[in-house]
């Protein structure tokens, strides 16, 4: 059995679509549509059930899943133990979004120097879902916003760095109208990272109207300076370099605590040399700038 062909029955069944999953792998519809009929005829079922537009996996599919998963991570790994000084095999890490702005670029630079044989596959998400995947073993790290509780034994934690909240407004608000009330965006307070403003934000918008709560600081800061509202965001490297005509409060809010950035690795893990190389890279990435300056203008 080619386990590939099982990569793209996994695929399917996550997408939902045949269609889907033959963009993410980068082959044709028909292929995978080949590749899952070869499938159902060597384990004489049916994998898939198939409605107008989208396609869900059949009762005997659900349960093989696991173990489908099971080898193609493992068929994954074995070009890991081929030699000693090489780096080579699937890696696959999770970030959150301004993490993909701040770290990713460096990380898939150096990996790309050091370690070309390694097939990095990169993972956007929210810091609990991200964790849940590095739990799961869907993914080998995760980029995130620190948990808030204690971690498991089996999890490794390594700081990236401390990110203060700043007030920010729209340039030309405060410009013409200081003293203007403006409608409040706010960063989820559900989320790990919004959470740690949430009894700043309650207070702050009891007398002002919300426009919208959403998980992703830099969406939110590109709302702001399209004069949408104003809003509480932590302060990320990237915020400077795309949100440069954006005004920020002096001075952080110290009333918010920072957001700390962490990678996430599990402590027992079959690519532990590539998991070194993550952090040494991630590790020394820009930390947020200065949080002290006055009068800033981002």
């Amino acid at each position: 059995m080619d386990t590939r062909f099982l990569e793209s029955l996994l695929a399917v069944v996550e997408t939902g679509s045949i269609a889907a999953a033959a963009r993410q792998q980068g082959l044709t519809a028909a292929a995978i549509s080949q590749r899952i009929k070869v499938l159902e005829t060597e384990l004489n079922c049916t994998l898939l059930v198939r409605s107008a537009k989208t396609v869900r996996p059949s009762p005997e599919c659900q349960r093989l899943l696991p173990a489908a998963s099971v080898l193609v991570r493992d068929a994954g790994r074995l070009s890991l133990g081929i030699s000693e000084d090489r780096l080579s095999g699937p890696y696959r890490i999770g970030a959150i979004s301004t993490a993909l702005l701040d770290i990713v670029p460096k990380v898939v630079r150096e990996f790309r120097k050091t370690a070309p044989d390694v097939q990095l596959t990169v993972q956007p998400g929210s810091s609990q879902s991200l964790y849940e995947d590095l739990l799961a073993e869907n993914v080998d790290a995760v980029i995130c916003v620190a948990p808030p509780f204690q971690l498991p034994k089996g999890i490794r934690c390594f700081p990236v760095a401390e990110e203060p909240f700043l007030h920010i407004r729209p340039a030309t608000h405060l410009r013409q109208d200081e003293n203007g009330v403006l409608p409040w965006i706010i960063y989820d307070r559900s989320s790990w990272g919004g959470g740690l403003a949430r009894h700043y934000l309650d207070k702050a918008i009891s007398h002002v109207p919300v426009l919208c709560e959403l998980d992703s600081p830099e969406t939110i800061a590109a709302m702001v300076q399209e004069g949408l509202g104003q809003a509480a965001v932590p302060r990320w490297s990237g915020l400077e370099i795309h949100h440069s005509d954006l005004c920020a409060s002096a001075v952080p809010i110290l009333s918010i605590p920072q957001r700390s950035i962490v990678l996430l690795q599990r402590t027992m893990s079959h690519v532990a040399k590539i998991d070194l190389l993550l952090q040494n890279t991630a590790l020394g990435a820009p930390r947020a700038s200065n949080p002290d300056r006055a009068n800033v203008q981002l």
